[in-house]
C-alpha cells in the first residue's frame, strides 16, 4: 500500500471517532428527550407547569459528539504526518467511538430517569445532574486516552 491509501485508512478511523460518538448522542438525546415530553405531558394532565429545565437532561449527551469531533481532528492532524500509522488512527477511531457511543447513550438513560424524577418531584436537579456528570467522564476518558494512544 502506499501513503494515500494509509491516509484513506486513518481517515476512516478519523470518520468513525466523530460518526459512533455521534450515533451514542442521536441515542441518548432521543431517549431523554422521550422522557422529557412524557413528563411534560403529565404535568399538563395535573394542570401543572412544565419544567424547562428538562432540557438540560434532553441535552446531556450531546457532548459526546463533540469529543468524537476533537478525537477526530486530532487523528486527522496526527495521520497527516505519519500516514504509516493508519492501523492504530482506524483501532483507535473504531474503539475510542464505541466508548463514547456507550457514554452517550448511558447518559441518555440515565437523563430520561433524572426527566421523570425530577418531573415527578420537582426535587434533585443537582443529584440527577451529577449522576449524568459521572458517565460524562467516561467519554472524556476515553477521549483523552485515545489520543494519548496516538501520540
Amino acid at each position: 500500500m502506499d501513503n494515500e491509501q494509509f491516509l484513506t485508512l486513518a481517515k476512516l478511523g478519523a470518520g468513525a471517532a466523530l460518526g459512533l460518538a455521534a450515533v451514542g448522542s442521536a441515542l441518548g438525546c432521543g431517549t431523554a428527550g422521550m422522557a422529557a415530553i412524557g413528563a411534560w405531558k403529565k404535568a399538563y394532565l395535573k394542570g401543572k407547569n412544565a419544567l424547562f429545565t428538562l432540557l438540560i437532561f434532553v441535552g446531556a449527551p450531546i457532548a459526546q459528539t463533540i469529543y468524537g469531533m476533537l478525537l477526530m481532528m486530532f487523528i486527522l492532524s496526527k495521520s497527516a504526518a505519519a500516514p504509516e500509522n493508519w492501523a492504530a488512527y482506524l483501532g483507535v477511531g473504531i474503539f475510542g467511538g464505541v466508548g463514547m457511543l456507550a457514554s452517550g447513550w448511558y447518559v441518555g438513560k440515565s437523563a430520561a430517569d433524572a426527566c421523570n424524577a425530577l418531573g415527578e418531584t420537582g426535587k434533585g436537579l443537582v443529584n440527577y445532574l451529577m449522576v449524568l456528570g459521572v458517565g460524562e467522564t467516561v467519554a472524556l476518558f476515553v477521549m483523552v486516552f485515545s489520543m494519548m494512544l496516538v501520540s
